[in-house]
């Protein structure tokens, strides 16, 4: 039974309660209403221990759908199916062998003179192809920034400027690596449905209202549909996005140098935060982990805090 007269204490008893058993992983936790009034206490006290307990990893916000008991970390699932099986996963989303560049010219070719602490993070060059690339589509004068592919560049884009148990809306159904990454990262998926034409602005509107702190848009070659934003689609969406230009939009163009669809940018003009994810993985191989990362300023300042603090920069053996 959860006891507690301060946010603290209900803490501690629901703690106590999952680390003895009593509570199992998935069990939903009581409505904060009901439970502030079996304890007569503040539903905001209540609700401040909910928080908590979502911020520590124990449990997890399943919006309307209540607060519940985090599951047990487990491996999870990658896409790519298994490597032994005589059958061909065509759900994967990788590319064909064949059709890959032969690297071996280009890594022979490699600059002799090591990089060292101190140098720029993003190889000039590279930097300049990458701005001329992404200001055709978005016009917004990004600043550039490298991950080690798309959905690490996820990753740290929303663990910089979200906080854990922070709702994320999300294409339902979505790419498998990225609601992984979401979950494991401690943030509340909010699905979106997609139709041929994309994220349906109707369900992402309402995600947005409910409080959703972020949007992953994927515009091309959506996985695992395929589908492609309509150039009427993006722009209800950009419409939509205008009327929430707090919330961090990220679009996942990871097929953006093999996609004959046409882009559409779902970016509003109005989005304070944004960020346009371009992989070269299945381009180049899904060895080569590189993502280009071009953003507004504010958000890219934040994203080069999140790597300093880790991998600090992308091997310029890979640029």
């Amino acid at each position: 039974m959860i006891v507690g007269k301060t946010a603290s204490e209900i803490f501690d008893s629901i703690r106590h309660l999952v680390q003895s058993g009593a509570l199992k992983p998935g069990d939903v936790l009581p409505p904060v209403r009901e439970l502030a009034g079996k304890l007569s206490v503040n539903r905001n006290t209540v609700a401040a221990a909910y928080k908590r307990l979502v911020t520590s990893g124990l449990a997890i916000s399943q919006g309307r759908n209540g607060t519940a008991i985090k599951t047990h970390n487990t491996l999870p699932a990658l896409e790519g199916g298994d490597p032994s099986s005589p059958l061909k996963d065509i759900s994967s989303g990788n590319p064909d062998p064949a059709r890959l560049a032969n690297l071996k010219h280009y890594l022979g070719a490699i600059a002799p003179a090591p990089r060292l602490y101190g140098d720029a993070a993003v190889e000039p060059r590279l930097a300049a192809w990458a701005s001329r690339w992404v200001n055709n589509d978005v016009n917004l004068d990004p600043d550039i920034n490298l991950a080690s592919g798309a959905v690490d560049a996820l990753e740290r884009l929303l663990c910089a400027l979200l906080l854990p148990g922070d709702s994320v809306a999300i294409e339902d159904p979505c790419f498998l690596s990225s609601i992984n990454m979401l979950r494991y990262a401690g943030f509340s998926p909010s699905p979106v449905p997609v139709d041929g034409e994309g994220m349906q602005p109707g369900a992402l509107e309402e995600a947005l209202s409910n409080g959703a702190r972020a949007v992953i848009i994927t515009p091309r070659a959506h996985n695992p549909t395929g589908c492609s934003l309509s150039e009427s689609r993006a722009r209800a969406i950009r419409e939509i996005l205008a009327r929430y230009p707090q919330v961090l939009v990220i679009v996942d163009d990871h097929f953006a140098l093999l996609s004959a669809t046409p882009w559409y940018s779902p970016i509003a003009a109005e989005s304070q935060r944004w960020a346009l994810v371009r992989s070269l993985s299945k381009t180049l191989g899904p060895d080569l982990r590189l993502a280009i990362v071009a953003s507004d300023a504010d958000t890219s300042a934040a994203l080069r805090l999140r790597l300093n603090s880790g991998s600090q920069w992308v091997s310029h053996l890979l640029q």
